[in-house]
């Protein structure tokens, strides 16, 4: 059974499954914190407001309670896909190492997600922890995504593997040492933005710089330290839109060897200027809920592209008797 097709459709459906349960998951996480309904059951965890199931008569009462107890509906229900889609691909694919890594990693970080969320509900969490939080989120989900990524393209080689037991690698040759520091360095970058967004949010100082492109809100005392942090996320913002364009220009050319990393690239490319646009918006809306919500669920796009791109880079992982085999991948290998 193991070795059928179908059980190999049933694991990468389930992945699929779990990445798109990630991101509800994340996105129910992020109306929670705008609404502030993360004490809507209380600064209880696993109970709500002293019980395990809520009446639906006090769910309709409490839009703070119904938020609160639907993302803490949807954490078990992800726990149990991705554990499923985890088992399977282990079971049929456990030969690729990019299998195990980010087997391993999302559930992690989907774990490590829970706690510091429960963490915050019980404790009241300051807001460098809740920031803490978000990028844990966005971690788990980029995992959750690159898994079902990877047990695609393990899929597409596991016939080769079935006729020959060669484990064909799951990506090309690395490109040069240079493109991969410039790929690798834009994740920190981009995740460090990230948590200073969150931060600032957090704080509740989130509305209180509207000034365009950069803040201009000087007397705001009560909020300085977040004025200089707004600074800093700004100018980010707008380093990475270069960096993404350098990164596209890069990669077009190894395009025709590499167009993974083309297109990896010129998703995230996208994903940064509909970024920045949306931080337009949420300035122009005083941080209204659909600005909020499009800026913080378009950043999930950015960060998975990104980090694709920059694990793509890594030389593949073939044992030394089988290092012939990375050159039959370049060709066989979907990209």
């Amino acid at each position: 059974m193991i070795r059928s097709r179908g059980f190999g459709v049933f694991v990468f459906v389930i992945a699929i499954l779990s990445a798109v349960q990630n991101f509800i998951v994340n996105g129910i996480g992020f109306l929670d914190a705008y609404t502030g309904s993360a004490f809507g059951c209380g600064h209880e965890w696993f109970l709500c407001n002293g019980q395990f199931l809520p009446s639906l008569q006090a769910l309709e009462k409490s839009l703070s309670m119904f938020i609160e107890f639907m993302h803490r509906v949807g954490v078990p229900i992800l726990t149990i896909l991705l554990l499923v889609s985890a088992v399977g691909a282990l079971l049929r694919y456990r030969g690729w190492r990019e299998i195990q890594l980010f087997v391993a990693l999302s559930i992690f970080f989907v774990l490590l997600e829970a706690v510091l969320g429960g963490l915050a509900v019980v404790y009241s969490e300051p807001a460098s922890v809740i920031a803490t939080h978000f990028g844990v989120s966005l971690l788990a989900f980029a995992c959750t995504v690159l898994l079902a990524i990877y047990v695609r393209r393990a899929e597409r080689v596991y016939d080769e593997y079935l006729a020959t037991g060669i484990k064909l690698p799951l990506r090309d040759p690395a490109p040069g040492v240079g493109f991969r520091w410039f790929a690798w360095l834009g994740v920190p970058i981009l995740y460090l933005d990230m948590y200073i967004g969150a931060y600032i949010s957090s704080s509740g100082a989130g509305d209180a710089f509207r000034g365009l492109p950069f803040p201009a809100e000087s007397g705001i005392y009560d909020f300085h330290h977040a004025l200089l942090l707004d600074w800093v996320h700004r100018s980010f913002a707008l380093f990475l839109v270069v960096w993404m364009i350098v990164l596209v220009a890069w990669t077009n050319r190894l395009k025709g060897e590499r167009p993974d990393l083309f297109r990896g690239a010129l998703f995230a490319l996208v994903f940064v200027v509909l970024q920045a646009f949306s931080g337009l918006y949420l300035i122009a809306s005083h941080v209204s809920i659909q600005a909020f919500m499009l800026h913080v669920s378009i950043v999930s796009g950015l960060f998975v592209s990104l980090l694709f791109v920059a694990f793509q880079t890594v030389p593949p992982f073939v044992p030394a008797a089988s290092r012939s085999a990375v050159d039959v991948g370049r060709e066989r290998t979907a990209h």
